[in-house]
């Protein structure tokens, strides 16, 4: 059953669970374009809002960007933040509650990677620490309270592939799974390395 509907391209995260109200960040997506062919792009966020009988969601605040999004994520204590893959390597860092109170949000926007960010994830036990997923084989780990030094997993996979997905594990805070177009490579933190290596022949991205 429908409950909620936007008509936006656009990518999306969902506040933190431990957040009331529920809310929706909606970026608008890199390398798309709507029936409009416009070429600007926004941070929105929208209220649920499941007392409201209509379809539409409740826009709360909408924040102009100079860079459109590949990918979106939300952490962090209270509202948190909002962090946004984009395009030329650019990693956008948005301070929610300034974004809702309509003041300026973009806290911080680090160019360490080479290419488009399409991948990132939080870590669930360390909600400060973000890993990001670019063009040939880069994987950073970022401290959202210092994004001038980031980190990296270990030395870059080879061959050279875009990262497709990043995902921490959600019983080891130390470990984080990446994804590419023909493998799956695991890094432990610790150990600054790969330990788990999987190919897919056929090519099939694993997720």
């Amino acid at each position: 059953m429908k409950l909620k509907e936007i008509e936006r391209t656009v990518n999306t995260s969902w506040s933190p669970a431990e957040n009331y109200p529920i809310l929706l960040a909606a970026g608008t997506a890199a390398q798309q374009l709507d029936a409009s062919f416009s070429t600007s792009a926004a941070l929105e966020i929208y209220s649920l809002n499941l007392k409201d009988p209509s379809l539409d969601l409740e826009l709360k605040t909408t924040v102009p960007s100079q860079h459109r999004f590949h990918k979106l994520g939300w952490s962090g204590a209270g509202q948190g933040i909002i962090v946004g893959g984009c395009d030329n390597g650019i990693v956008q860092v948005y301070n929610v509650p300034k974004v809702l109170s309509n003041e300026e949000g973009l806290v911080a926007n680090p160019e360490r990677h080479t290419g488009a960010v399409k991948a990132l994830d939080f870590n669930p036990f360390q909600r400060n620490l973000l890993a990001t997923g670019s063009t040939n084989s880069e994987i950073y780990i970022w401290d959202m309270n210092n994004t001038t030094q980031p980190m990296t997993p270990g030395a870059k996979s080879q061959p050279f592939e875009d990262v497709a997905w990043l995902a921490w594990n959600r019983q080891v805070q130390h470990i984080l799974a990446s994804t590419f177009s023909t493998r799956s490579v695991v890094w432990d933190l610790r150990k600054n390395e790969p330990i788990i290596k999987l190919t897919d022949t056929t090519t099939r991205e694993l997720r």
